[in-house]
């Protein structure tokens, strides 16, 4: 974790955001406890900007205590002794970290934006250290600390005459967990929880919720396992996975920014989904334009948003003056009920509206009120105003008005707890300015809280269209502006915040619309979804698209066909041969290499081998692999693999390996050198590219190379590619032919920045495989990235080392003990009377494979005046 022994002067803010003072009216308050290591504390030593505290309007809704420490001794800073509001802490004691924050800034701010009220955050963190620091058991100094910081908050309130709970544990640890302490991490969470429950006032019904940590490998998969366990056996406690945040860990450790926020939000959802909160939207309408009101066969993206509601056991009630879609050509959506409840359709979309006839500034045309599409005005609606214009300035008509045929308007008025706009796109259409159209949304503000002084109000930026370039341009320019109108309506009221929410960025008009500008099914979802996030609902959906260079290595493939497996006289175990009648088949070697003859021929002959289950999942993740040794190549061979829908084509010539055609890849070797060679091609189905290697080394660029040709195919095909030149006269020995359809596998050993530390260990630590310096030394203990990776020990943590923990005599018997070995290592004892001077270093005990935890090695050699020992780790 971060490195203790650098240690700067403390950075405190200038001044402590505090609550502001107000009636003294007592609450009741639910609190949540944060407790952990680094994660749990927040690092901001990638670079990025601070969570800018105060712009949310989440930020003073929350009340938040805090005292973080950097061990038993040394204290990071704290609140002052009183609640504040949201806001970073007070850094500098770890380089590189000028403030610390964490998953406590958008934990409350989701809260703030479900509803939730009469909330508290009590954080009491650390920057690193195993599980036994909140033992209470073992004297651990942070349970002491927890308590005590919860105590001074809980005793803050009461002296202000308020009442609490404490009714949640969030906790982030195991980063740093030595082996002995992963072993028993659900054991450690287990009694932090029972222990807490009975020490803390207030405390008996408090559900815990534990966060997975996302740097990988060793121990830390075992701390995930064990406290994954432990929650799926114990109703009380909740856990989520974090390991989809590996590529937001900005060092290999420390989660960067966005993950923060998104962790903050995955807490917030386990509590409600444990049922600790509940989010409360009171009376809620959603005010827009056709893509609110939903028609012409579907019901909008309101349904999906029903839909999330009904999940998290929501409160609220639909309000608005227009009920169901726009009825035209007796084109209906289902909109079925779900979960148990009926979907109202209740709203105030108006199909073909403009802002600034829903705010009242220009009159409304008498003709657009027909089809359901509703009439009036936002002041009409909250009951504000009687009367609205029609068609000229000054025509003024009732609300509801007996003329407006259709309109589908019940005259129901309504004050709203809760209110999503998304408003403006027929404006720009229509040729409006994006100044205007801002000017009008900030009007609808005004009257929606003139209306209820409280209203909480979230806008959306517009949705793309499939209208060209120029109207995306124009879209992009109005959403540019509804983050300054929303910080200018939350510095003019406390009490109505309003909030952007952005459905736009990754909207694509051309797939999630039925007809340019209305989103189909996909598009409502989407949409939908990212709404019910707005809301805090649910976390922000995140980018699914994993990295594309494969992580992990695998050496034997699942599916293996030897030379003599293939062919034996005659084709079995599913292989075939296309076009087979230009090749002599014969075995070579030790007869269990297939010598495959295809000199002479202009046959475009190639084994087949698409019926051995190749094509059961080939259009998934995969590897395939084969050993060739090449006796002529004058013209090439082709690796022929379909994915169902593309084909990736893999030229092996004489002097060199390359993609089709060789637009992407195309490395320079020597393959009639006598040799036989390893080939491995990987498919990353998600990102759609693929990944080749030759004896380990890499030919694809990292981010991988993209499909050769497109076309429904499934074949594995090895040879001659077409009856023109290419494949022809090539004589070639086949070992074996591997693959394995359950993932894209590093070949062992693969490293492709040639650094020396292999892809796999390189993006287990740093993220991704290129990410280490193999000189860096993160975790300041003396030993280079590099050297860390000799002795697989963790090169963020300087507790994790590769040392000699004690070293003792029993007679003739020397016992060297080796702290925390790691089961993918051998270890070697060797002894010298001098140092190597004369006395050459001799090994007296190993190889042996380490156990994960201390090996003793013994040396039973008689023991002279002296004797000099060296411990060695090696790879298997």
């Amino acid at each position: 974790m971060i490195p203790l022994r650098t240690v700067l002067s403390l950075v405190l803010p200038a001044t402590l955001a505090v609550l502001p003072a107000g009636p003294a009216v007592a609450a009741h308050y639910k609190l949540f406890v944060l407790t952990g290591q680094s994660n749990s504390l927040g690092t901001t030593g990638g670079g990025e900007p601070d969570p800018s505290p105060g712009t949310d309007p989440g930020d003073a809704g929350a009340r938040f205590f805090w005292h973080n420490v950097a061990d038993a001794s040394t204290s990071l800073g704290d609140s002052g002794g009183q609640f504040t509001t949201l806001q970073e802490q007070q850094g500098g004691f770890y380089a590189g970290n000028a403030t610390h924050w964490g998953p406590e800034m958008n934990f409350g701010r989701t809260f703030y934006r479900a509803g939730v009220r009469n909330f508290g955050i009590i954080k009491a963190s650390r920057g690193g250290g195993g599980n036994t620091n909140w033992s209470k058991s073992n004297g651990g100094h942070m349970y002491t600390h927890v308590v005590d910081t919860v105590t001074a908050a809980t005793t803050a309130l009461t002296n202000a005459g308020d009442t609490f709970e404490i009714v949640g544990l969030l906790y982030l640890q195991g980063e740093s967990d030595s082996a002995g302490e992963a072993s028993i991490a659900d054991t450690r969470l287990s009694e932090l929880i029972t222990n807490l429950r009975n020490d803390l006032p207030n405390a008996a019904n408090m559900h815990a919720v534990a966060g997975g940590i996302a740097a990988a490998g060793g121990n830390r998969n075992t701390v995930r396992a064990k406290q994954a366990a432990l929650a799926a056996g114990d109703p009380t406690i909740s856990y989520f996975e974090n390991l989809d945040l590996q590529p937001q860990l900005y060092d290999g450790l420390h989660f960067a920014r966005a993950a923060k926020f998104t962790i903050g939000e995955r807490y917030a959802q386990a509590f409600f989904d444990a049922g600790v909160c509940t989010p409360d939207f009171g009376n809620l309408v959603f005010i827009g334009d056709s893509i609110t009101q939903g028609g012409l066969g579907f019901p909008s993206y309101r349904y999906r948003v029903f839909q999330h509601l009904v999940d998290r056991s929501a409160t609220y009630t639909f309000v608005g003056s227009v009920t169901g879609a726009y009825q035209f050509q007796d084109v209906t959506a289902s909109t079925p009920p779900y979960g148990g409840q009926v979907f109202s359709n209740v709203h105030d979309g108006h199909f073909g509206w403009r802002a600034f006839w829903e705010n009242g500034r220009v009159p409304i045309p008498s003709n657009r009120r027909s089809n359901n599409r509703g009439e009036g005005t936002v002041e009409n609606w909250t009951g504000q105003a009687a009367q609205y214009e029609v068609d000229s300035s000054g025509n003024f008509v009732s609300y509801p008005d007996p003329l407006a045929a259709g309109s589908g308007n019940t005259g129901t008025t309504y004050i709203p707890d809760t209110v999503v706009i998304m408003a403006g796109i027929n404006d720009l259409a229509g040729g409006g300015s994006i100044t205007q159209l801002r000017d009008d949304l900030a009007t609808m503000i005004d009257q929606l809280r003139a209306a209820n002084p409280d209203v909480r109000i979230h806008v959306n930026r517009l949705l793309y269209t499939n209208q060209g370039a120029a109207f995306r341009d124009k879209v992009d320019d109005f959403n540019a502006l509804l983050q300054p109108l929303a910080d200018a309506k939350n510095t003019a009221s406390t009490t109505s915040p309003v909030w952007i929410i952005d459905a736009s960025t990754g909207f694509d008009p051309v797939a999630m619309t039925h007809d340019a500008v209305h989103p189909n099914t996909e598009g409502e979802t989407y949409v939908g979804d990212r709404i019910a996030a707005g809301l805090g609902l649910i976390a922000t959906p995140l980018d699914t698209t994993p990295p594309s260079a494969p992580p992990t290595e695998k050496e034997t493939l699942d599916t293996c066909y030897e030379g003599n497996e293939i062919w034996t006289v005659i084709f079995m175990n599913g292989w075939n041969e296309l076009n087979g009648t230009g090749a002599v088949k014969t075995l070579s070697g030790d007869l269990t290499d297939l010598r495959y003859d295809h000199s002479g021929s202009g046959l475009a002959t190639m084994l087949d081998g698409t019926a051995t289950g190749w094509d059961a999942g080939n259009d998934g993740d995969w590897t395939i692999e084969t050993r060739l040794n090449f006796l002529a190549n004058p013209s090439g061979f082709m690796l022929w693999l379909g994915t169902g829908t593309r084909r990736i084509l893999v030229e092996i010539h004489a002097d060199r390996t390359q993609d089709f055609g060789a637009d992407e890849f195309n490395v320079a070797h020597n393959n009639l050198d006598g040799q036989f060679h390893v080939y491995r091609v990987a498919h990353d189905s998600i990102a759609g590219v693929y990944h080749v290697w030759r004896d380990g080394d890499r030919l694809t660029p990292v981010d991988g190379a993209p499909y050769d040709q497109t076309g429904p195919d499934s074949r594995l095909l090895m040879g001659d590619f077409t009856g023109g030149p290419f494949g022809d006269d090539f004589v070639v020995d086949i070992d074996y032919v591997c693959y394995d359809l359950s993932g894209a596998y590093l070949p062992p050993g693969a490293d492709a920045d040639g650094d020396g530390m292999p892809d796999e260990w390189e993006h287990r630590n740093f993220g991704t495989i290129t990410g280490g310096d193999p000189a860096g030394d993160h975790d300041g203990d003396g030993n280079s990235n590099l050297d860390e990776y000799h002795a697989d020990t963790d090169p963020w943590d300087p507790e994790s080392s590769f040392r000699v923990s004690s070293i003792s005599e029993d007679g003739q018997t020397v016992s060297v003990t080796v702290a925390d070995t790691s089961r993918e290592r051998q270890y070697t004892l060797h002894e010298s009377d001098d140092l190597g001077v004369t006395d050459p270093w001799t090994a007296v005990a190993g190889p042996v494979p380490g156990n994960g935890g201390d090996l003793v090695m013994e040396d039973p050699g008689p023991i002279g005046e002296k004797r000099f020992y060296v411990v060695e780790a090696g790879l298997p």
